[in-house]
């Protein structure tokens, strides 16, 4: 995942020769080391044996809880003041954040080296989540931005940006994230907009994944083709998804991606293991994060014809999986992704009202999340489901759900399959009435 070859880009009419993966691998560690308290702290002498990609495993990994713990001693020694600040967000509200800084310097190395983005017939729509902030630097040309909050107003600005033609031209393409993206299309709907009849041809969606139910209504709905984009807010660099392997690619700035053994730790070739992220000098220079475990399962994919590399799928997040030792490369028994997917297409399942539907934004109750939860149980993995109705008084369509599901994670984990019946691996699924489940969910 990534390159070590020199790579060059043209800008105004001028070639620029860019250094390599292992000289920016190189040049990183070696600031982080000298400017960075917390890095000088930790990791001793130890990265002066690291000049290259191969060598970043001899450095320690950093989580996000040492992260937060210590965001002030991650702060390099030497920088200017700050451009903008984004934060990585929380789950469930019960971790602080991680506030990355960025840096006009960032900022600078980042417009300086970054390829040409490909024409369009006209310009594209980022819609960005107030959570994050906003960048200070101005957007690049052909490239609209606003802000992502649940109000009125922002509804208002986002259906008259893409329902009439704007100075620069009608509205082609959005970038916007999955929370927002749904929402707003029931709410164009709802108010006798035809997203169809608008120019956008293109949807990229960004934040968490969307099931195969949602990215079919929204093809449907904008008649357009939509991309599912992999992207983190503590980096700035996005993954897209490859229209030819159908896996994930790094785009820009450069970074470091490895996939390890969720626990051995050890480098995988294939298969699904946990994802280290590193930042790379010049593109990130106020708070470096590298080897910085992120908490997230991917799955590899299969060296890319037009890509020349290997891609990934998210699979989801490690705390909600459930995984069982033994097998590297196939740890996984139930992820909550794979559950969310299949659930989300079932109409019997209860949702959790969208905050847009509670402040009446849109009417439709499907744009809430999926009520379930995943345990890891000694004796194998328990899906629980809250559905709309009683399943004692309709047993057979509550039976559909749950064979449904069983059927699905069975196909989704061949290490699942493979324990089936065991003692460490029978799955059950718990299906329960209306106001059954009461845990607080987070993902909008």
């Amino acid at each position: 995942m990534g390159s070590s070859s020199r790579r060059t880009s043209a800008e105004d009419g001028q070639e620029s020769l860019l250094p390599s993966i292992d000289e920016l691998v190189a040049a990183t560690v070696r600031r982080a080391a000298k400017c960075v308290p917390y890095y000088r702290r930790r990791w001793g002498e130890r990265w002066r044996a690291v000049k290259s990609r191969a060598e970043l495993p001899r450095l320690p990994f950093l989580t996000k809880e040492e992260a937060c713990r210590h965001q002030r001693s991650l702060l390099a020694s030497r920088m200017e003041a700050f451009a903008g600040v984004v934060s990585s967000g929380t789950q469930h509200g019960d971790r602080r954040p991680l506030r990355v800084p960025v840096t006009p310097d960032e900022l600078r190395a980042a417009a300086r080296w970054a390829p040409r983005a490909p024409s369009r017939r006209g310009p594209l729509l980022e819609v960005l989540s107030m959570q994050h902030g906003l960048p200070d630097a101005p957007p690049p040309p052909g490239v609209l931005r606003i802000p992502w909050t649940f109000t009125a107003n922002a509804f208002r600005l986002f259906r008259e940006l893409v329902s009439r033609p704007q100075a620069g031209g009608w509205i082609t393409a959005l970038l916007i994230g999955a929370g927002a993206i749904v929402p707003l299309t029931l709410h164009l709907l709802e108010n006798g907009v035809s997203p169809a009849r608008t120019r956008v041809r293109s949807v990229g969606t960004t934040g968490f994944r969307l099931g195969s139910r949602w990215r079919g209504f929204l093809a449907d709905a904008w008649e357009a083709d939509v991309y599912d984009n992999f992207s983190l807010s503590e980096f700035a660099t996005p993954a897209l998804e490859c229209a030819d392997c159908g896996f994930h690619h790094w785009t820009w700035p450069p970074v470091v991606a490895e996939v390890v053994d969720v626990f051995s730790k050890r480098p995988l070739s294939r298969g699904t293991g946990a994802l280290v992220m590193t930042g790379l000098h010049p593109f990130v220079q106020a708070m470096p994060l590298v080897r910085y475990w992120t908490g997230d399962l991917v799955e590899l994919g299969p060296r890319c014809r037009r890509a020349k590399e290997q891609g990934f799928r998210f699979r989801g997040r490690i705390g909600q999986a459930v995984l069982r030792r033994g097998m590297p490369g196939e740890p996984l028994l139930v992820s909550a992704a794979d559950v969310e997917e299949f659930l989300d297409g079932r109409p019997e399942v209860a949702r959790l009202p969208h905050p847009c539907a509670r402040l009446g934004l849109v009417r439709s109750a499907e744009a809430g999340v999926v009520k379930f939860e995943v345990e890891n149980r000694r004796e194998g993995p328990m899906v629980r489901v809250e559905l709309r109705f009683d399943p004692r008084i309709h047993p057979s369509a509550a039976e559909a759900v749950g064979h449904g599901l069983a059927k699905r994670l069975l196909s989704r984990s061949p290490r699942l399959a493979a324990l089936e019946g065991s003692r460490e691996g029978e799955l059950e699924i718990r299906l329960l009435p209306p106001g059954a489940l009461q845990r607080r969910w987070s993902k909008f």
